[in-house]
């Protein structure tokens, strides 16, 4: 049962990582991973300036986030408005030819 679980354990560690590398975690993994084996000792010894240096990581890479949701919203609602604009433009043509008596709407520069 322990090998069971242990290698699906192995077999989900590729999927993890490049999860972690997709959501730009991968420095701070690397940090966490180096401070509880290669430099454990001095881990012990500065804890808090340790802690403090991975936090600070995480809160990059946080903040990498909310830059990158700004951007995507933004081009979201730059791609709204200009749909809306040209909706507005399309709805004045057809009423224009409308009163005009036309059946033929121009939809050039749309």
């Amino acid at each position: 049962m322990a090998f069971m679980i242990l290698g699906i354990g192995f077999a989900l560690l590729p999927l993890l990582l490049r999860l972690a590398l997709k959501l730009r975690l991968g420095l701070p993994l690397l940090y966490s991973v180096l401070m509880l084996t290669v430099f454990h000792s001095w881990y012990q010894v500065h804890a808090a300036l340790a802690d403090g240096i991975l936090f600070a990581m995480v809160g990059i890479v946080a903040l990498s986030w909310v830059v990158t949701l700004t951007r995507h919203l933004w081009e979201l609602l730059e791609d709204l408005r200009s749909e809306w604009t040209a909706a507005r433009l399309l709805a004045q043509r057809v009423r224009q030819a409308r009163l005009a008596g036309e059946t033929v709407v121009s939809t050039s520069g749309l």
